[in-house]
Formats: C-alpha cells, sequence, structure tokens
C-alpha cells in the first residue's frame, strides 16, 4: 500500500496552514519508524525544492519539471497514481481520485474580501471538483467542518476533524533571540499574524491610539508601507517586525504582557495556544473557532468593540485580581489536548480505511 504527501507547501513561506504540513508528516514519520505496518510512504516535491527533512521512514521524491499549481494539478496525480494521496494544504490536484485533502477554514468563500478574483475563482472551481469525487476531507476544527458542510455541501459525515498540535513549540527561550528584538520584557502587547483584513489588525491600531501609554508589537504583518496601502495609520507606540523566526516568536510570547487576537474568522488559530504555551495570558475574539480552540483559558472580546479590548488589556495588566494567573492554570489543560502524534495517528486510521474500500470498488467494477 503506498501513500503519497503532497510536499509543495515545502515551496511556500510557513504560515499556519504549512506548519500543519509539516508537522503532520514528521509525526507520521516519527510513527511509521516505531510501528511495523505495510504501507509505504513517500513525499513528492517539485524539482524546484530546497528541503532540509531529516526523515527516518518516509522516502523523499522530487518529480517533475513544473512547479506550483501547474505541478500540484498536472505531474502530481501523474506520479501518485498507484497508491492514496494525502493533501494538507487547502490544495488538491482535481484530477485524482483516490487523495483526501485537509481544507483548513472556508474563509476564500466566507470572507471573500481578502483574496483576488482569480484567487476566489480558483478555489471555488477546486472545491467544487473536489467535493463532488472525494469521499472523505479533513479539517482542523468543528467550526471548519460546519463551514465546509455550509459552503461547499459536503456531507457531515464525510468530514473529520484532525486538530493542530503544539510539539513544535520549543520550551527553551532563546534569549539572544529577543536580545536582537531590542525589546524590553513584559512591556509591550504582542500581535501576530498576516496583513489579511481577517486578521484585523485596524482594531489593534485603534487601540494603540487609545492607549499612548503602552508599547504594542506585531509579527509576521508586514512592514509600515504595507499598513499605509491599506490606508492604515500606525500610531508612534506600534512597532511592526514583519517575519519573525520560529526562536524570535517564541521569545516575543514568552517576554510580552498579554497576547492579542482580534481575528475575524479563523479555521483553527495556533498563535493563542502558542501564547499560551510560554505563559502568555490572551485576549481573542468571541467568533469562529476561537471559543471552540481557547475554551475558558482567553478572555473573550467582541472584534468590532475598541472598548472590550481596552477594558480587558486594562484587566489582564492590573495584576492584583487573580484573573492572569486564572487563566493561565487553565491554559494546562487547554493546550495539553492538542497534539500532533494524536492527529497524525487518527489521519493514518482514516487513510487506511478510505484506500481499503476505494481498492475494494476498483476490484468489484473491474470484474
Amino acid at each position: 500500500m503506498k501513500i503519497y504527501l503532497n510536499g509543495r507547501f515545502l515551496t511556500q513561506r510557513v504560515t499556519g496552514v504549512q506548519r500543519y504540513a509539516f508537522e503532520m508528516i514528521k509525526a507520521l514519520d516519527q510513527i511509521c519508524s516505531t510501528a511495523a505496518n505495510d504501507e509505504k510512504y513517500i513525499l513528492l516535491l517539485p524539482s524546484n525544492t530546497e528541503h532540509h527533512l531529516c526523515l527516518q521512514s518516509i522516502e523523499v521524491k522530487q518529480v517533475g519539471r513544473l512547479h506550483g499549481h501547474l505541478w500540484e494539478q498536472i505531474e502530481l496525480p501523474i506520479y501518485s497514481r498507484d497508491g492514496f494521496l494525502i493533501n494538507f494544504c487547502n490544495c488538491a490536484p482535481i484530477l485524482k481520485k483516490n487523495q483526501t485533502v485537509t481544507i483548513h477554514d472556508a474563509a476564500v468563500l466566507a470572507c471573500p474580501g481578502g483574496f483576488s478574483f482569480l484567487f476566489r475563482l480558483w478555489y471555488r472551481v477546486m472545491f467544487s471538483c473536489l467535493s463532488s469525487r472525494l469521499r472523505m476531507f479533513l479539517t482542523v476544527s468543528e467550526f471548519s467542518k460546519r463551514e465546509m458542510h455550509s459552503y461547499l455541501r459536503i456531507p457531515l459525515d464525510d468530514i473529520y476533524i484532525t486538530y493542530n498540535g503544539l510539539e513544535h513549540i520549543k520550551k527553551d527561550i532563546d534569549d539572544n533571540a529577543f536580545q536582537r528584538l531590542k525589546l524590553e520584557s513584559n512591556n509591550y502587547i504582542l500581535a501576530v499574524g498576516s496583513v489579511n483584513p481577517n486578521k484585523n489588525f485596524a482594531l489593534i491600531l485603534q487601540i494603540a491610539e487609545y492607549m499612548p501609554e503602552l508599547h504594542f508589537v506585531i509579527a509576521g504583518g508586514g512592514n509600515k508601507a504595507v499598513f499605509q496601502q491599506q490606508k492604515l495609520n500606525v500610531p508612534d507606540n506600534v512597532r511592526l517586525l514583519g517575519y519573525v523566526t520560529d526562536e524570535e516568536l517564541f521569545a516575543l510570547y514568552a517576554h510580552a504582557a498579554c497576547f492579542l487576537f482580534p481575528s475575524l474568522y479563523e479555521g483553527f488559530g495556533i498563535p493563542p495556544l502558542e501564547a499560551m504555551t510560554f505563559g502568555c495570558p490572551v485576549i481573542v475574539s468571541k467568533c469562529a473557532s476561537l471559543p471552540e480552540i481557547c475554551k475558558d483559558a482567553a478572555l473573550y472580546c467582541d472584534p468590532y468593540s475598541t472598548e472590550e479590548w481596552i477594558n480587558a488589556i486594562r484587566l489582564l495588566l492590573k495584576g492584583d485580581n487573580g484573573i492572569r494567573e486564572e487563566l493561565l492554570k487553565k491554559a494546562d489543560d487547554v493546550i495539553s489536548r492538542y497534539r500532533w502524534d494524536a492527529s497524525a495517528r487518527k489521519m493514518m486510521g482514516l487513510v487506511f480505511l478510505e484506500y481499503s474500500e476505494s481498492s475494494h470498488q476498483n476490484v468489484y467494477f473491474s470484474l
């Protein structure tokens, strides 16, 4: 039994979606190296991929001559034709039947304003083709499962949840990484995300204007020019770091006074859990998947109410009310629920059942 893994994500910058793919593959590799099984896992990559993977049991192959979507749609199904294909990052070849795909959310359909016309058109076509051909889909939360059912008309019984995990987090803080950022410990409020309008960074900038006595740091959100292109005014007490390394990101969490996540739409939302892991209390939007994922270990605010966020920040920074300690105590239980190895084992079991049923049907119809 051959199981192919779509490795196109290794040509992309790491965001939450690519993190899921990378960590699931590492977990699958670890499971395969310690368990006796008949499956052969093969990671297929475009020929232009530069990778530094150290996998023990998963074979890595660079194949084809094309790149990007063309490689994924034309060459990937050819090289995976004799097995089952796992796709981790929303996209999958529309011509292949024996496969599954993790669709992290339905943002391109639910919140189309953050995407270009061509991007929206392609995803509508691809999702339509996949929803009519595949019998098993994966996603990362109950919220996304309902969204996929609502927007893609995929039966709920065909959608399975494989949560994100947190084992990728290195608890040892790199003090040198923090020193390079030239920040003062416990003297700033942190936010992390992209410049997509769904991340709602405009709210953070508004909060900063009302709280000039505090320092705000935004990591991963682009530089000042990007914000100005979106006609957003960046106050003097906001520092935009742009892209940061994992070591810098983890140090930022560990030294922040609190973490803000005002997102309007999230299929899962790893950053609040990462912040909790480093003892940083979080304030998040009370919408989308965030209440499901963060449970009672966060303060929740209306993503459109600046006043609610200001009050929540003041409540956390007050320090003598015990709320900070209570949230972090609850966080220990919440973050223990999310493990890459558990999700990888669930994926393996689901793929084995689907592959077996597909193979049985193929034999039946050939008779």
